[in-house]
């Protein structure tokens, strides 16, 4: 009776030892240490710092540094769009433009109408761009108007003056310069192809 006791003991140990084995395997997968092991690392945007719009136009300065004055204003103007009522933006934004109106002003001083002209143009071209903060400027459509007119006519005056000396050169680099202003210009085209025509005959002779 004994016997068939403990051999009943046994059997019933035997049956049990896998399940226990079994459960202590599954605790060790589940444990909090394997589980930090494996998880990816979270990563803190808490000190992401986005740029400022201000800033985020810091590369229309480097234009103007290299007297790239569309390339500026393009800057400018893409993110003036995106944040009009940043108010470092617009100051700096109307500094730049304020800067190419004085950079004109002076090469008109020094008689340089060509540079003169291009600047005037340039501001012309954009000035519909400047509307919600034109008032703060020193001056207007109409002044660059009448500046950008000046130095057309200084220039074609120029022209004519290095032609009739016989400097066909300058006669014709005058006239290229005006016709980057006034395109549509017929009578720069004519005068400028009769100066071509008459170097190039020159040229021949020689």
């Amino acid at each position: 009776m004994i016997n068939l006791r403990g051999s009943i003991l046994l059997v019933f140990i035997g049956m049990l030892l896998p399940i226990v084995m079994s459960c202590a395997e599954m605790k060790s997968w589940i444990s909090p240490k394997n589980s930090v092991q494996t998880s990816a690392p979270v990563k803190d945007f808490s000190q992401t710092s986005s740029q400022t719009p201000a800033q985020a136009a810091n590369p229309a300065k480097k234009h103007m540094e290299a007297g790239e004055y569309q390339k500026a204003i393009d800057v400018y103007n893409v993110e003036y769009q995106k944040h009009p009522h940043d108010l470092s933006l617009a100051r700096e934004y109307v500094k730049s433009i304020e800067n190419i109106a004085s950079a004109a002003d002076k090469a008109l001083d020094k008689k340089d109408f060509a540079s003169a002209g291009r600047n005037y143009d340039v501001l012309l071209k954009n000035y519909a761009h400047f509307k919600g903060f034109d008032k703060e400027l020193s001056f207007n459509s109409i002044y660059l108007n009448e500046k950008l007119s000046y130095c057309k006519k200084a220039i074609f005056k120029q022209g004519f003056q290095e032609y009739r000396k016989g400097n066909l050169s300058e006669a014709i680099e005058l006239w290229q310069d005006l016709l980057v202003l006034d395109p549509q210009n017929t009578d720069i085209k004519k005068a400028l192809r009769t100066a071509k025509l008459q170097q190039k005959n020159l040229q021949e002779k020689e």
